[in-house]
């Protein structure tokens, strides 16, 4: 994919989310209806988490090795995914759709920094033989050499598609993108 094909999924992707989790009013928001008893709430604080974490890493990786907790993520994918949800247990409805609408674009601004024309190659050997988010294969593993940047990306966009099956699963609801776009407000003007 090259840069605008990535832009382009990763905002249709989320726009997907965010028209999933709009139809979801707050008093079902914190309902554990999802698989594994979360909240609506739970599994896009665990959303969020995922972006930030390939925000650090693309972002760390240019200056040093990747620290501990980053690379940990991978190794325990569950224990990332439990702070993930106590860090944002508190977040309002609004700011974490906020957030996750603010998201995309700082994920792909990070993983192309100064990259020049190849920086969808550039790997991260410290993750090399960590498990993977792929909610389609169990305990599937990285290449000896690790995940390229373009493969965290498209990684990250095969996972949010799962977990909004899941959404749309749980609550019997489809995105209705076209809606969406047309009543959800534009980041930075304020609707009279």
């Amino acid at each position: 994919m090259n840069t605008d094909d990535f832009l382009h999924a990763l905002r249709e992707q989320r726009l997907t989310t965010l028209a999933l989790a709009d139809q979801i009013k707050e008093d079902r928001w914190r309902e554990p209806l999802l698989p594994g008893d979360r909240s609506l709430h739970d599994l896009l604080a665990h959303i969020l988490a995922w972006d930030e974490w390939a925000v650090g890493v693309f972002e760390i990786s240019r200056l040093r090795t990747l620290p501990p907790v980053l690379i940990g993520a991978l190794r325990d994918v569950d224990a990332y995914n439990a702070r993930a949800m106590r860090r944002y247990a508190k977040i309002t409805r609004d700011d974490m759709l906020s957030a996750l609408q603010a998201a995309p674009d700082r994920v792909l601004a990070s993983a192309i920094g100064p990259g020049g024309e190849h920086w969808q190659e550039r790997r991260f050997p410290e993750l090399a033989h960590a498990r993977t988010l792929d909610a389609n294969k169990e305990e599937s593993v990285i290449t000896s050499r690790g995940p390229s940047v373009g493969g965290l990306l498209r990684l990250l966009l095969r996972h949010e598609v799962s977990h909004n099956q899941e959404i749309g699963k749980t609550f019997a609801i489809e995105p209705n993108l076209e809606q969406f776009r047309d009543s959800a407000p534009t980041p930075g003007i304020t609707q009279q």
